[in-house]
């Protein structure tokens, strides 16, 4: 067999696995997901076929940016830990993901933080004043939430993921 073609073939094997694993395990938030917006979905653009897309590489439906958002998001709660719910409304940086999927306009508004800039992303964040996209409903119950938060992800030698809804 010629050599890309095996590359391709055994990516093609890993992703599979991925794939299904993925639909099984979260099911119920992509059903959840497909009828709380299915006003704005058709039958082949929902939850399922951005996961295949997130897991393939691929940015077929960028009109459904928001559903993108909100599949990282259960991937994320998957494979990672929700340390913190609470109903500020951060946009503290602008928005970014591990893994490339079009972002919305609107919400889930995406801040992903790898662990290496942990600290320097905690003292540039901890440093704003009230109403530049922090304090919006008690700026020093906000700034301990967010000290708490980059505590765990230190501790843990975790990544990060601030969704704002």
């Amino acid at each position: 067999m010629e050599p890309y073609k095996q590359l391709y073939y055994n990516i093609l094997i890993y992703r599979t696995p991925l794939i299904n694993q993925l639909k099984v395990a979260l099911k119920q938030e992509l059903d959840t997901l497909n009828d709380y917006f299915s006003d704005s979905l058709n039958t082949d653009k929902d939850a399922y076929a951005a996961l295949a897309d997130i897991v393939n590489g691929e940015i077929r439906y960028p009109e459904i940016a928001f559903m993108y958002g909100y599949v990282y998001e259960k991937i994320c709660n998957h494979y990672g830990t929700q340390i913190y719910c609470a109903e500020n409304l951060w946009q503290l940086d602008s928005q970014s993901t591990f893994i490339p999927i079009p972002l919305s306009s609107d919400f889930p508004y995406i801040i992903s933080i790898p662990v290496s800039d942990l600290e320097s992303k905690r003292t540039e964040y901890t440093s704003l004043q009230e109403g530049n996209g922090i304090g919006d409903y008690d700026y020093e119950q906000e700034m301990d939430d967010l000290n708490f938060i980059f505590d765990e992800a230190v501790e843990a030698q975790k990544d990060l993921v601030i969704m704002v809804y």
